[in-house]
């Protein structure tokens, strides 16, 4: 959950810390030990829980220094780690957060470094080791709970099972051992490029990771090129070819076409060629053959209207054919993450005869803003907001009886986003309570007294939904306005960060500066919201969510907001839960679901490690069947919405069917269902911030 800069300007205003770095016009290519002392300062400076390098944190950032490089207990042996562990464990806040001594860092990465050659040696005499994948052996994959080494013996034992385990894998996609040997082996060769690459300032920015993380799991220091990609999410639109990318053996391959983006509309670029070489307008070809795929990225990123020649190898009838594609670069708009909307029609039975009810589904990936575009005050800047108001015109114009949003894996976004958006459906009142480092609470309304819909509303919401989803739906099921469907509960983020940028390709710092809460008082931190009706999801069985991170700020609750409650769900929820449980008993799609639940539950032991015996049940005809299968869903791909096997959302449809039907037949007993919105309802106070809609024609308080 990120806000602007602005409301948290009087964390900045009198920090002459802040000013140096965030205003610095000196060169600033890479960190150095003192703006890493100085950012570390700025952390505490803004962050909600802590404001203070004390043991605590301390010890936190030496474990997640080393876990950041040997998160599988690979490398480091345990004496390094109890080395460590009695030199620095309690000294990392005298060091750098007093002293600004970077020693520290530079002697782990160093012992890193040792310990990796010394890997890398032994990697390539594995490989080439011939492999029984006969006998049953298994590969322990519960890193969390695993010690470190102890000795040369154990640490080449787990390399050994670990190197048999990804042959097994490519012999399985490659047919033959002799192929999987040589494609591991370039794997690892482009791996100690990689490490050979790093500088001390990237390893700068990994300590300032490990450090922010010691805080809470969603402070993070954010090198220029993470930065911009952000953006990119953010604004949901970029300058280049429109291409997703993805890294395989130090090629740099095509994993997607965005719809509509230049590379899609040339016609000749095609998913999963490879990129061997980039050149600029009429420039020389620069070779990106084992180059690192953000440094890839960035040159083929530019301004709108030049023009960008991309070297590709294509797989055609068995033989690669070179080829140079020019493509003139564009403004991008990733509409696959934009807010889109569908009809789904559905008859059902009232009184012994079909009706036909339309229900609107509005799927909506993230809480996103074009924050530049707003700045700049641009009249049509991108907006989740915005486009969710434009997607409700269209279902009412279609006449839908219901409308469903979809928030499933929606992983938050903008603060402001996720109260306009809730504004569109009550108009008027408290959203969210904010608190601040010093106690002070804060409650933030939407100020449109607008509704844009006031119809039967369902939210569908799993363990993905954070953030700003939680504000969203947290305030859909305070004020009794819809109901919340989908897993047991929400992600459980309650906490909201601010970006600050940093001077020039430094990047930024993102910071955990407020924790919020319902208006109701509940904090959704680590619980989460709850569903009103449960699907059965095997995702409810996994460590998916807040309670699972390290250091997670922990759960309270505050005064409730004033607000007037529609009471449109209570009286209809043990009926609705009845129709559904009754139907998803006799479903097949669920019973699947329902068995596979089960089976995890059982196999705890199993679910700690792998086998590293080759299956022989599939015959050379089955994978090749497999293989070209997967490559047509791979060419296919795209974001056009599927119900088909969408078995969530068939069940949402329906529970949104058998809802309009209680609110009609409520209404009939003459109780009206959708009661009109309360004039008096609690007003925005004058200091809210106005609504950014350009639209003119809301639907007015208690009007359809």
């Amino acid at each position: 959950m990120l806000i602007q800069a602005n409301r948290v300007g009087r964390y900045l205003r009198y920090s002459l810390l802040a000013v140096l770095l965030l205003c610095s016009s000196g060169p600033a290519s890479a960190l150095t030990c003192s703006e890493v002392r100085q950012l570390v300062l700025l952390y505490f400076k803004m962050h909600f829980s802590y404001n203070s390098f004390t043991d605590e944190i301390s010890r936190r950032t030496l474990d997640n220094f080393l876990k950041s490089w040997d998160p599988g207990k690979m490398y480091f042996y345990q004496s390094d780690f109890d080395e460590f562990t009695s030199k620095y464990a309690n000294r990392l806040d005298d060091l750098i957060g007093r002293d600004m001594n970077c020693a520290v860092i530079d002697e782990i990465m160093n012992k890193y470094t040792q310990r990796f050659n010394e890997r890398s040696k032994f990697v390539n005499k594995v490989i080439d080791e011939k492999h029984d994948f006969t006998i049953d052996e298994y590969l322990n994959v519960d890193r969390k709970n695993m010690a470190y080494p102890k000795t040369v013996e154990e640490v080449n034992e787990r390399w050994r099972k670990q190197i048999k385990f990804q042959l097994l894998n490519l012999k399985m996609s490659v047919d033959t051992i002799e192929k999987a040997r040589e494609k591991l082996k370039k794997r690892y060769e482009l791996l100690v490029r990689r490490h050979n690459d790093l500088t001390k300032d990237k390893v700068y920015g990994v300590f300032l990771n490990a450090f922010s993380a010691a805080l809470d799991p969603h402070s993070s220091y954010m090198p220029a090129e993470d930065l911009e990609d952000f953006r990119i999410r953010t604004r949901l639109s970029l300058e280049g070819i429109g291409a997703s990318l993805r890294s395989e053996d130090g090629f740099t391959i095509v994993a997607n076409l965005v719809k509509g983006g230049a590379a899609e509309k040339s016609g000749l670029l095609k998913v999963n060629d490879k990129i061997i070489a980039v050149a600029q307008e009429n420039g020389e070809a620069v070779d990106v053959i084992d180059m690192d795929l953000q440094e890839v990225v960035k040159k083929i990123r530019g301004a709108r209207g030049t023009v960008v020649k991309l070297t590709v190898l294509r797989e055609e009838s068995n033989t690669s054919k070179k080829t140079v594609i020019p493509i003139v670069r564009e403004k991008i708009q990733l509409v696959e993450q934009q807010a889109s909307s569908h009809v789904i029609e559905v008859d059902t039975k009232e009184g012994g005869k079909t009706k036909h009810l339309k229900v609107g589904v509005i799927t909506l990936p993230s809480f996103y803003i074009d924050f530049e575009g707003r700045q700049r005050r641009l009249k049509n800047y991108r907006s989740s907001s915005n486009d969710t108001k434009e997607q409700l015109k269209v279902l009412k114009q279609k006449g839908v009886d219901a409308v469903i949003l979809d928030l499933r894996s929606n992983g938050g976004g903008g603060l402001d986003e996720s109260i306009s958006t809730a504004g569109l459906f009550f108009g008027a009142g408290p959203v969210v309570q904010v608190k601040a480092s010093n106690g002070e609470t804060e409650t933030y309304y939407d100020p449109d007294e607008s509704t844009w819909y006031d119809g039967p509303l369902v939210v569908m919401i799993n363990r993905h939904s954070a953030s700003a989803s939680e504000i969203f739906a947290g305030a859909i099921q305070d004020y009794g306005r819809g109901l919340i469907v989908g897993d047991s509960h929400t992600f459980g983020k309650g906490t909201v960060q601010n970006l600050n940028d940093l001077a020039q390709k430094l990047g930024a710092v993102k910071v955990t500066v407020n924790q919020f809460y319902r208006a109701s008082g509940a904090s959704t931190q680590l619980k989460g919201v709850n569903s009103d009706l449960v699907l059965p999801s095997i995702v409810d069985e996994l460590e998916i969510g807040e309670k699972y991170y390290d250091y997670a700020l922990p759960y309270e609750e505050i005064k409730t907001a004033k607000y007037s409650k529609f009471n449109l769900t209570k009286p209809f929820v043990p009926e609705l839960k009845r129709r559904s449980e009754s139907r998803i008993a006799t479903d097949a799609e669920f019973k699947k679901i329902r068995d596979e639940i089960e089976k995890y539950r059982k196999n705890k032991e199993e679910r700690s490690r792998v086998s590293l015996k080759e299956k022989k049940e599939e015959d050379a005809k089955d994978k090749k069947d497999k293989k070209e299968s997967a490559e047509e869903d791979l060419l296919n791909e795209s974001a056009e919405f599927s119900l088909k096997d969408d078995v969530y959302l068939q069940e949402t449809i329906r529970v949104a069917a058998d809802y309009v039907q209680l609110l009609r037949k409520q209404k009939l007993e003459g109780q009206p269902a959708l009661p009109a919105m309360l004039a008096s309802q609690t007003k925005a106070p004058a200091k809210a911030e106005k609504s950014v809609s350009d639209n003119k024609n809301p639907v007015k308080p208690g009007k359809k």
